[in-house]
């Protein structure tokens, strides 16, 4: 921190972390930054650490233990800033159940991380990377940088009017014309903030945009093959050159007074140092799960199941040959272990109200009454200690209030504690899940040579293609990044039966890649595997209660290849002999970081995480097996 005539610097933070892009929060006594003391890598660049989001109070000192992560996941998260409802607006990467190219949107927080909602894009392709969002003064639009997923210095400049929508085209308007947005090109539509915009200057790359009123902002701006001046610049295209240094000129900030953003209650409860490991849980409640969705859904919802997706932090030192990442968790998609936290019931009227762990990324399927999967959630969410959340329903808007008529059941009783499933390895892997199945109850035809029906599928574990062993291929249709499978007359029997969503199997620019597929039409509800493995219909067969359900699991959990179990018999990487990382990777001794802390923000990395020998299939403090 240092003051506006340079004077008093002074630092916050240290140790072998990086912290950047600090903002003060409006009661002056703490602030948020970006950091990578969540240990986590980008799944799809190892070993890139992620940047996810903290707070601390601004009075910090060497020793002090007041630092917190608020974020749950372990994706990249850019570029906060202060809406003047006091919400915090942040660029959030989106990897769950979704390709890894374009869904790299915009969200909201409250101050103490609670409450975090979709504020726009997570369902579109244009865009490609929104980021550097800011409020227009006195209005609710937001001005921001269209970007690039691998140019952080491409841009073109937008505004997003939430009011008329959250996915594209639906409440977007380029500014600088000229440019098409970055790496994504422009979409079907390309909508202009103002029809009297003209071309002035020649300008490659928009950065940073600050927006003044609704008509004037000040951005840097890069010249072909120049370096970033700071314009004054408006909605028209007029254009001023107010800074032309010797280096490029970023992130200007004007010096002026200007509205205080609303002040949030911090209710929190934030754990001290001896209750880390056990945080406080949070409730989470919906008045129907029925809200918003397709009719065909509504009344045949029983449980809801809560996955908790693991942060990476695990990674090799390089890129791997096969959907570049490292180590590869599936073979459909750059995946990150899916731990199983267990089931609540869903009353009759959709109602839902359970104690949720706190400080970890949560994803949500409902099921009926065999628990296979009717819908699935491709995102994520969680709460902080403490903290009471309310789900509009599993289509939720953020433009709209929900009108409660009456109270459901659920809302009328103590909320559910989480049942968990009746095993003790509960991260999902494939050799574990299904593999036993199929050798108690398909050998007999499927693993011996001489019967006819091992020429139609063979169950025997063999080896693969890509380091993924048979018939873990072959049961998910032989996945491959931008192709299409489709299942063929020569495909041979079991190919694709798992019925999962073939997430990488799209053009970087198909907005079909990010939608919420419909009701019951993938994973269990639809699977073919789980079919022949439960009706008895196929030569008599059927697999007993816990094997069934240990194979739905891993079809709702998109068919992953390792879990944790595996992961942690893997050696931690050789060492390159470079020292260019400030931590080097690790597997099998990668920590487990428990969230939302505190931390000492001067800590070393072995004062710091938790090494991850036995704990790895730990259940959340607030989940007990009974």
């Amino acid at each position: 921190e240092i003051g506006i005539d340079g004077s008093g610097l002074r630092q916050l933070t240290g140790g072998i972390f990086d912290d950047l892009d600090p903002i003060y929060l409006p009661d002056a006594e703490n602030i948020l930054f970006l950091t990578t003391r969540g240990h986590s890598y980008v799944r799809c660049m190892p070993p890139t650490n992620t940047f996810i989001i903290a707070r601390m109070a601004l009075d910090t000192k060497p020793g002090d233990k007041n630092l917190y992560i608020i974020s749950h996941g372990g994706e990249p998260e850019y570029t906060p800033s202060l809406l003047q409802d006091g919400r915090v607006i942040y660029t959030r990467w989106e990897y769950t159940d979704k390709p890894v190219w374009r869904a790299q949107s915009l969200w909201t927080m409250q101050q103490n991380g609670t409450l975090v909602q979709t504020f726009w894009g997570n369902q579109s392709v244009w865009p490609d990377l929104l980021k550097e969002a800011r409020q227009i003064p006195g209005s609710d639009r937001v001005m921001f940088t269209g970007s690039a997923h691998h140019n952080w210095f491409a841009g073109s400049i937008g505004i997003l009017s939430p009011s008329r929508g959250f996915n594209f085209p639906d409440g977007l308007t380029k500014v600088t014309q000229e440019l098409k947005w970055p790496e994504s090109g422009n979409g079907p539509v390309d909508p202009k903030e103002n029809e009297d915009y003209h071309v002035s200057g020649n300008y490659e790359a928009y950065y940073s945009p600050y927006p003044l009123s609704e008509k004037d902002f000040i951005v840097s701006a890069k010249r072909k093959k120049g370096k970033f001046v700071l314009l004054l610049m408006d909605v028209y295209g007029n254009k001023e050159i107010i800074n032309e240094g010797a280096y490029n000129i970023w992130n200007a900030i004007p010096i002026r007074k200007r509205p205080l953003p609303s002040v949030h209650p911090d209710l929190i409860a934030w754990p001290t140092w001896e209750e880390r490991n056990n945080p406080k849980p949070g409730t989470m409640y919906s008045n129907n799960v029925y809200d918003g969705a397709p009719e065909e859904l509504k009344g045949k919802a029983k449980y809801l199941r809560i996955w908790s997706l693991e942060p990476k932090t695990y990674t090799h030192w390089f890129k791997r040959s096969y959907l570049i990442s490292g180590p590869e968790i599936s073979a459909l998609q750059t995946d990150g272990v899916k731990k199983i936290i267990g089931t609540v019931p869903v009353e009759e009227d959709g109602s839902v109200n359970f104690t949720a762990p706190s400080g970890i990324a949560l994803h949500f399927q409902l099921l009926d009454e065999n628990q296979r999967a009717l819908q699935t959630m491709r995102s994520f969410t969680g709460v902080q200690p403490g903290e009471l959340r309310g789900c509009l329903g599993c289509h939720e808007s953020h433009t709209r209030t929900q009108t409660v008529t009456r109270m459901g059941k659920a809302m009328h009783r103590i909320p559910s504690d989480i049942k968990p499933v009746p095993w003790e390895d509960i991260t999902v892997g494939y050799e574990r899940y299904v593999q036993p199945a199929l050798d108690m109850y398909c050998a007999k035809c499927h693993q011996d040579p001489k019967h006819p029906g091992y020429k139609r599928f063979n169950a025997t574990l063999r080896p693969g293609i890509l380091g993924f062993k048979e018939p873990y291929m072959t049961l998910l249709g032989n996945p491959t990044q931008t192709v299409r499978r489709v299942e063929t007359k020569d495909a041979g029997g079991g190919f694709g039966w798992a019925d999962v969503i073939f997430v990488e199997a799209y053009s970087p620019v198909d907005s079909a890649a990010y939608i919420t597929y419909p009701p019951m039409t993938k994973l269990s509800y639809k699977s073919r595997l789980v079919e022949l493995m439960s009706n008895g219909k196929h030569h008599g067969v059927k697999v007993d209660p816990e094997n069934l359900l240990r194979v739905i699991h891993w079809v709702d959990a998109m068919g992953p290849y390792v879990g944790a179990e595996e992961l942690r018999k893997m050696e931690d990487p050789i060492f390159q002999g470079k020292e260019w990382l400030s931590q080097r990777p690790r597997v099998q001794t990668a920590p487990i970081v428990q969230r939302p802390g505190p931390f000492d923000p001067f800590a070393t990395d072995e004062a710091y995480d938790t090494p991850a020998t036995e704990c790895y299939n730990k259940l959340p403090a607030s989940v007990i097996r009974k």
